[in-house]
């Protein structure tokens, strides 16, 4: 009763945010073990990509520590590391009394420092992401773990993989909502989501009221249309293809009387798997008109993300809505410089599409804005 009363907690906690951390903590405690430690490790630059540890306690100068010299040292890590994913490592297993006797990492840092010993240690995958090391931590003093402590760690390792994975999903969520408010309110963006047959089923202030002035965009049954029957249809095939591929795309759609691109559309696709709280949604487009002056500048990008001037200059292009193919046509460059320069814009700007990358580019600098 009380693991299923743990698994329970874990799941809705991951959902909740705010108290995921006291639940895994509570998890912890139940299997025997003192604190957790979670982390991803980068191993070009021998340290953590991410570091969570148990609520309640200040270990930041210790994980500091353990990230800027003895985690490369750590052997209980590359014991996690080799076994299968999901599979419970004991360090007491492979690790004895000698080996800790005659270790640098135990006797100048884990064991004085950390006062930890023992390590119940697990490696968690995540689709598209980087894997994800549990480390369920005893302190030192203590005996080893007994077979009924790592049989109940074991068998609730599944359900701390989903619960763990869901609650990253869910804090990306809630940190995209936040993204998308702060845009609202900062840039006006209007906003909408439709459903997978291009309905839309929700539309923030900004986006009735672009709606409502029917110049660049109108509501025709219920879907989306554009004033001129070329952009109407280009706006209904980006759609369907966003919709069945979940590939980002932007486009610009011209005024009523057509002789400029006036409004700019990111158009991106919402994961089937992904908790949102547009209900039906498969698909989220965030609109921009034209202003008198650009959201950002080249300086600005180059400073906020390391770009080149080559580099920003073309995220500047892509935030006002210009395509790569046509910014090449337009400075008579190479497509395929272009295509590199965008390559780098998204690796610099931890993205995997070119409306994510617009998304954090905004983000960034509009934060910096309101500092």
């Amino acid at each position: 009763m009380q693991k299923d009363h743990l698994i329970g907690d874990l799941y809705e906690a991951a959902i909740r945010q705010e108290d995921f951390l006291d639940a895994l903590q509570s998890t912890t405690e139940a299997v025997g073990a003192t604190w957790f430690h979670m982390f991803s490790w980068d191993p070009v630059n021998a340290c953590p990509r991410f570091s969570v540890y148990s609520p309640g306690i200040d270990w930041d100068p210790i994980i500091t520590r353990y990230e800027q010299y003895y985690g490369a040292l750590d052997p209980r890590r590359n014991l996690v590391e080799r076994a299968p994913a999901g599979t419970l490592v004991c360090c007491q297993d492979h690790i004895s009394e000698r080996d800790v006797a005659q270790s640098e990492f135990y006797q100048d840092y884990q064991i004085p420092t950390a006062g930890l010993r023992y390590l119940m240690g697990t490696r968690l995958t995540r689709p598209g992401s980087s894997e994800t090391l549990l480390g369920l931590l005893r302190a030192s003093g203590r005996r080893p773990y007994s077979d009924e402590e790592r049989e109940t760690a074991a068998s609730l390792i599944p359900h701390l993989h989903r619960a763990i994975n869901l609650w990253q999903d869910a804090k990306a969520l809630h940190r995209d909502a936040a993204l998308g408010t702060e845009l609202m309110e900062q840039l006006d963006l209007a906003v909408f989501a439709l459903d997978k047959e291009g309905r839309v089923v929700f539309s923030n202030q900004a986006g009735e009221a672009l709606l409502s002035a029917g110049t660049a965009l109108r509501l025709r049954h219920g879907r989306l249309a554009a004033p001129h029957a070329p952009d109407n249809e280009a706006l209904l095939a980006a759609i369907l293809r966003v919709a069945r591929s979940r590939r980002g795309e932007s486009m610009a759609l011209r005024n009523p009387a057509g002789a400029s691109h006036d409004l700019f559309l990111s158009i991106a696709g919402i994961p089937g798997q992904t908790l949102t709280t547009f209900g039906s949604a498969s698909v989220l487009i965030t609109a921009r008109t034209r202003g008198k002056t650009p959201l950002v500048t080249a300086r600005q990008l180059q400073q906020a993300f390391g770009l080149t001037p080559a580099e920003a200059a073309v995220a500047e292009a892509l935030i006002e809505g210009t395509s790569p193919e046509d910014y090449a046509n337009t400075k008579g460059v190479s497509p395929n410089t272009v295509r590199y320069q965008v390559r780098a814009i998204l690796s610099k700007t931890n993205s995997r599409s070119q409306v994510k990358a617009v998304s954090t580019m905004l983000w960034v600098l509009s934060q910096n804005k309101a500092d």
